[in-house]
């Protein structure tokens, strides 16, 4: 009997083929956490431009119903919602963050 010196062609195609899923796998990992990355990242700015306009709703009287700020967009609607005997009124403030598709809601007692 022969002495094997090498591999068989079926152990390297199972090789290539765990590398193969190995290195699908580890780009699969990087593109989704960049991706959530990105999504807490807009989150985050999201919420920090909301915090300023409602302070800025609080503190300035003559705040604008909608505009546009630091590529943050607002608008205002005004609500009412019957409670027990009387109306209660308040502002929605939708915030908008351009060009990346996210969105909130503000809700302010007048």
């Amino acid at each position: 009997m022969k002495k094997r010196n090498g591999f068989t062609l079926m152990e390297v195609l199972v090789a290539t083929a765990i590398a193969g899923l190995t290195i699908t796998a580890g780009f699969r990992l990087v593109a989704m956490s960049v991706r959530l990355l990105s999504e807490a990242r807009a989150e985050r700015e999201l919420i920090s431009a909301g915090e300023r306009i409602l302070l800025s709703f609080r503190n300035d009287d003559d705040m604008a119903e909608s505009g546009t700020e630091d590529g943050v967009h607002w608008e205002t609607a005004k609500m009412s919602s019957p409670v027990d005997e009387f109306e209660l009124k308040f502002r929605r403030v939708t915030v908008n963050l351009e060009g990346s598709g996210h969105s909130m809601y503000i809700y302010i007692a007048e």
